[in-house]
């Protein structure tokens, strides 16, 4: 009983197996509607005949160079309703509605074009006056502004130029932070520069004064050996006739009040001092 029960559940998952790989081979298998093929032979059939009929309408319906100009025209907006029902599926957003907008206004300027075209309504006495005044007056002045609008509108709503505005932002906003930084780093090095000039000025000056306390320690070493050297003078006018010569007060060198200079009489030679007892 066992061994059957084991057999049938064994059986019951390779069943399952099965089951799954013929629905992989049949999602495999699976194919979508393809874009292309015999519908699009038939689109640009139509529209090869849609150009044929338009040009035909305003060459034999417009004289001279404005009849072959405007079927150039008409032409050109054949070609704008192929370019926007090919890219209609391959485009988002407002491009997209643009694209959809764009198309079915070309297509039906073109398909009512190529009825008046077909039934050679220009020829009917009917409507051949009004006819030709549109050929004449309305036709061209439409779609050279139809085609105008499209060729503006159509390449600034694409979704590329939202992503090349969007780029072209980011690009501004690291050229400006780029400028910036150059900007704060110039004026940092400024700084750093003026730092360094106060630095060499402060050194400068302590030179200047460092070397002004060392003439000032001289002068000082000086005068304090010229003192000491008067204080080793024992004879008091001899010190005070050096101190006078040194600009020294005898006071300054010894703490005593300085003797008086020697009469002038005195200090002049003996063969110069007049001898007494003798008249002048």
């Amino acid at each position: 009983m066992n061994l059957f029960n084991i057999g049938r559940f064994f059986s019951k998952d390779r069943d399952r197996q099965r089951e799954t790989e013929q629905q992989q081979r049949e999602a495999e298998n699976f194919q979508l509607a393809p874009q292309g093929g015999f519908i699009s032979v038939v689109k640009y059939a139509l529209f090869a005949f849609f150009g044929y009929l338009n040009a035909r309408l305003f060459i034999t319906t417009v004289h001279g160079w404005e009849g072959w100009l405007t079927a150039a025209f008409a032409l050109c907006g054949e070609g704008v309703a192929l370019y926007c029902l090919r890219n209609f599926t391959r485009s988002t957003g407002i491009h997209k509605v643009a694209l959809g907008v764009a198309g079915m206004a070309f297509t039906a300027f073109s398909f009512v074009h190529a009825v008046f075209s077909f039934f050679k309504l220009e020829q009917n006495a009917a409507t051949s006056h009004a006819v030709t005044y549109y050929c004449e007056n309305v036709a061209f002045p439409v779609l050279f502004s139809m085609l105008t609008i499209s060729a503006i509108a159509l390449p600034l709503l694409h979704w590329r130029a939202r992503v090349a505005a969007a780029q072209a932002k980011a690009q501004s906003q690291i050229a400006e932070s780029r400028a910036r930084m150059l900007a704060e780093t110039a004026r940092m090095r400024d700084e750093t520069e003026l730092e360094h000039a106060r630095l060499d000025q402060l050194e400068e000056r302590l030179k200047i004064e460092t070397a002004y306390t060392n003439k000032l320690d001289n002068l000082v070493s000086l005068k304090e050996r010229q003192a000491q050297t008067l204080a080793r003078i024992k004879d008091p006018q001899l010190r005070a006739l050096i101190a006078a010569e040194l600009g020294l007060s005898d006071e300054a060198t010894t703490g005593k009040p300085s003797a008086p200079p020697p009469p002038v009489w005195q200090s002049r030679p003996v063969s110069d001092q007049r001898k007494p007892g003798v008249l002048d």
